[in-house]
């Protein structure tokens, strides 16, 4: 993170800090008889410590990345008062012991060790401001999270031990029923790798529930920013992506229930994106589910406009979608049709198994571009302590140039 960001969030946080100090000052005590020095006493403070083990071996590195990064998050949230909320936090993150590893997206094709995207850094982490004193309806503004639905276009990435923020406004209304409306614009976007830059992005989202456990919804996403992370060799990859989905679970019925999403959305080019940006997104996907067991079976693509520009989603979770390796980070300019069974079993409430298998090919041409395996499990102990292995394998489709991935993590999670 640049001096200049890192100069402008203190003067964020108090100029927010001093906008609810200054409404409490004027007001006095809200509806419960709260003061100021009461708000702030009743202010809860958080913690997160997140060290992970990692070994990644590429067969076209010579070197083996292995490492333990480690980050740490700071927080702090005041009480409710007169409908205002301040939450500041702190992250850093770093390493423990020796650094086998290239942490700079610059040196990937330089460096000898595979890409392991979790660089150094202590910066702000969320600063944001709080209203509620408008019925049904949150505003917030600051340096926040932002989860689009089931964040395959939008997302934190919380997977990367820097998360992605946004600095902007959002707001939600839920005055009508079984309904929740949304917008947000940001003008600015800190990344997982700790850097900051400018863009324009304005979300809105509309999502109603016609029956409990059942949700139909549409968005918009206008991303308005020229080099956006989505290695198009476009001078301008900026889009826009209009689009509907339905997602939730039939049943139960004898304890089985059956989840489900449907999804179906349009990218094309938004303000001054290269024409050639225009192609669909869609997914269908089911399962069955019976007490703590889970399998089901997707089907997604990420379609392509003739072999020249395939759908681009920059600000997703690449961690939830098309396999833990991250090789398709970036998707070809054939599209991507990702083909996945995903198995998943709790044992008692402390260990949870799941398994991944991915069959992946060309939208355009129909081309194999191999398959992936991922496998995870996860210990629980207490409630806020969790140990979590994780393996995943990466085996190129013939003829294609992609090298063989193998990747190890284990990661310890404690939250206060």
């Amino acid at each position: 993170m640049s001096a200049v960001i890192l100069e402008r969030f203190p003067r964020k946080a108090a100029a927010l800090a001093g906008v609810g100090l200054a409404l409490s000052l004027g007001c006095g005590a809200d509806e419960a008889g709260f003061g100021l020095e009461e708000s702030l006493a009743r202010g809860r403070f958080s913690l997160e410590l997140r060290p992970r083990y990692n070994r990644i071996d590429e067969s076209d590195k010579p070197e083996r990345t292995e490492g333990v990064t480690v980050r740490a998050i700071a927080g702090w949230r005041s009480a409710p008062w007169r409908g205002l909320r301040l939450t500041v936090e702190l992250v850093h993150t770093g390493h423990l012991g020796s650094k086998e590893y290239n942490d700079d997206g610059a040196l990937f094709f330089s460096s000898p060790y595979p890409l392991l995207p979790d660089p150094g850094t202590t910066d702000w982490n969320q600063v944001y401001l709080d209203y509620t004193g408008l019925e049904a309806t949150r505003l917030r503004v600051g340096r926040q999270v932002v989860r689009l639905n089931n964040q395959r276009w939008v997302s934190d990435n919380d997977f990367r031990q820097i998360p992605q923020l946004f600095e902007g406004v959002s707001a939600s209304y839920t005055g009508i029923a079984n309904t929740e409306l949304s917008a947000a614009y940001f003008r600015r976007v800190r990344t997982t790798s700790g850097t900051g830059a400018e863009l324009k992005l304005t979300i809105v989202n509309a999502a109603y529930n016609p029956a409990p456990g059942h949700e139909v919804g549409a968005y918009g996403v206008f991303h308005d920013q020229a080099q956006n992370g989505a290695f198009t060799g476009f001078a301008d990859s900026s889009y826009r992506v209009l689009g509907v989905r339905a997602a939730g679970s039939a049943g139960p019925w004898r304890e089985i229930d059956i989840p489900y999403i449907a999804e179906y959305a349009r990218q094309k080019a938004y303000a001054n994106g290269d024409s050639r940006i225009d192609a669909p997104y869609w997914r269908l996907g089911a399962g069955l589910a019976w007490r703590d067991y889970l399998v089901r079976y997707d089907h997604e693509v990420k379609g392509s406009n003739g072999g020249v520009y395939g759908v681009q989603m920059p600000l997703t979770d690449f961690y939830a979608f098309n396999g833990w390796t991250l090789h398709f980070f970036n998707t070809p300019s054939v599209g991507l049709v990702d083909r996945w069974v995903t198995l998943r079993a709790a044992f008692g409430r402390r260990i949870v198994f799941y398994a991944e298998e991915h069959r992946f090919r060309s939208d355009y041409g129909s081309i194999d571009l191999g398959r992936e395996t991922d496998v995870g499990i996860t210990f629980t102990y207490p409630e806020n302590c969790s140990l979590r292995l994780q393996h995943a394998r990466y085996n190129p489709g013939p003829g294609t140039p992609d090298p063989s991935i193998r990747k190890t993590w284990l990661t310890l999670t404690y939250t206060f």
